[in-house]
């Protein structure tokens, strides 16, 4: 494998000085994290090089991509058909204006006619429940 040379600026705070043992941190924490980084690649090489011995060309490149593996495809959700669209009767509506005079929470009547919060507040303006703004 070629070897490069990485340079690496880092900026200090003010106060703090570059002594050897900060700058031997420093060249540790990159050290690591470039072995961290080559360990996979450094397989896959020797990994290829055998594979061409036997006749199989690959790049080490290709191996890489083949290791990590795709993510399993997501299942298909089930189709539902159009929802029916909910058509409160005159009888519904007035038990819905009775529900909202005994207390019942707009999210609590939504749920019980299954209708939107929307709806039900269209109701409730319409019943004149609502107050109106100053």
């Amino acid at each position: 494998m070629a070897k490069r040379t990485i340079k690496i600026n880092i900026k200090l705070p003010a106060g703090v000085t570059a002594d050897n043992e900060l700058v031997a941190k420093a060249t540790k924490a990159a050290n690591d994290a470039v072995s961290d980084a080559i360990g996979d690649l450094v397989e896959t090489q020797k990994l290829a090089k055998s594979l061409a011995e036997k006749g199989i060309h690959i790049s080490a490149r290709e191996l890489l991509k083949h290791k990590k593996g795709k993510p399993a495809p997501k299942k298909a959700s089930k189709t539902t058909g159009t929802r029916k669209r909910v058509v409160l009767s005159n009888a519904k509506r007035k038990q819905l204006i009775a529900d909202l005079k005994a207390g019942v929470t707009i999210k609590g009547a939504a749920e019980k006619y299954g209708v939107s919060g929307a709806t039900v507040m269209n109701i409730k303006t319409k019943a004149g429940l609502t107050n109106k703004r100053k």
